[in-house]
């Protein structure tokens, strides 16, 4: 298997545990940065090479109703913490 191949592989299976709850190796939040980690690839690998499967997860991500309200009230103290 090419290197790609694997990393497209650990990317669909990252996002399948993600989007079930039951992250192995991130916080598990919906974000490209956890996908990545719980993939085991670089970000770029998401922001760069596998643009498509970065889109899938969002689009999955906005389906489920989007953001859940952990994240959302994280994201608001980041922002009134800068």
């Amino acid at each position: 298997m090419s290197p790609v191949a694997d990393e497209r592989d650990r990317i669909r299976a990252a996002m399948d545990r993600i989007l079930r709850g039951a992250p192995e190796r991130s916080n598990g939040a919906l974000t490209v940065v956890a996908l990545a980690v719980e993939a085991g690839v670089p970000r770029n690998a998401l922001t760069q090479r596998h643009t498509d499967l970065k889109n899938e997860f969002y689009e999955k991500v906005r389906a489920r109703g989007g953001t859940p309200d952990s994240d959302q009230r994280l994201r608001k103290q980041v922002r009134r913490l800068e």
